[in-house]
């Protein structure tokens, strides 16, 4: 009796050490896919700041015009994610963020980046530019988006090398088929650039809801 009941106990020890190495491990691949991804997304961004800031001082040491900045023009100067233009990047100083924009929103161009969902007139240009990126609940893409408030700092670069510092002005959560914000033409601005930023909230799943935080040029 004894030797069964030191059996199972052994079984039962050997069951729980075996589900605690793949709970660490999982945390840990989770951790490590994480970091890269985040690793990806601001390598992209700096590699398009390069790009973009080479080109602007090359075109200002040639003493062209001011047109010839906008890499737009070359196809060979733009720069790729798996496929997809990067327009731009976004840095949030609050949440230390600094992550590639691209050009469209598909379900893997969010997994690896933030993209623009609408605009009224280009990134950057006055009028309005919605880009959604997802919440994971940890520190990737807009996951910390509920820490900014009114009066934060959101610095977006674009393609022809113009980097606008934006101030949050508003922050709401509205539904996910809203879109009664999205349309803010440059008579609706004022003239100045805005910037909208979407993603779920931590309860989406539920109620399946979006933060939205807009700001305006400086």
């Amino acid at each position: 009796m004894d030797d069964k009941k030191s059996k199972i106990l052994t079984i039962v020890l050997v069951v729980i050490i075996v589900a605690i190495i793949a709970v660490v491990a999982y945390l840990a691949y989770t951790a490590f896919a994480e970091k890269k991804t985040e690793e990806n997304y601001t390598n992209a961004a700096n590699e398009f700041e390069k790009a973009v800031t080479a080109t602007a001082s090359k075109a200002q040491g040639s003493n062209s015009t001011l047109n010839a900045l906008n890499i737009n023009m070359d196809p060979s100067n733009k720069k790729y994610m798996e496929g997809y233009e990067i327009i731009g990047t976004i840095e949030i100083p609050k949440v230390d963020l600094k992550c590639a924009i691209l050009k469209e929103v598909t379900t893997r161009s969010i997994e690896i980046a933030v993209a623009q969902m609408y605009t009224t007139d280009g990134l950057n240009k006055p009028g309005n530019t919605v880009i959604y990126g997802h919440n994971y609940r940890n520190s990737l893409f807009f996951s910390r988006n509920d820490e900014l408030e009114i009066g934060d700092e959101i610095k977006i670069l674009d393609q022809q090398g113009n980097k606008l510092t934006y101030e949050i002005f508003n922050i709401f959560e509205t539904t996910m088929t809203d879109t009664s914000f999205y349309n803010r033409t440059a008579e609706i601005t004022g003239g100045k650039a805005e910037v909208t930023l979407s993603t779920c909230t931590d309860d989406a799943s539920q109620t399946d809801r979006r933060l939205i935080i807009q700001a305006s040029e400086k």
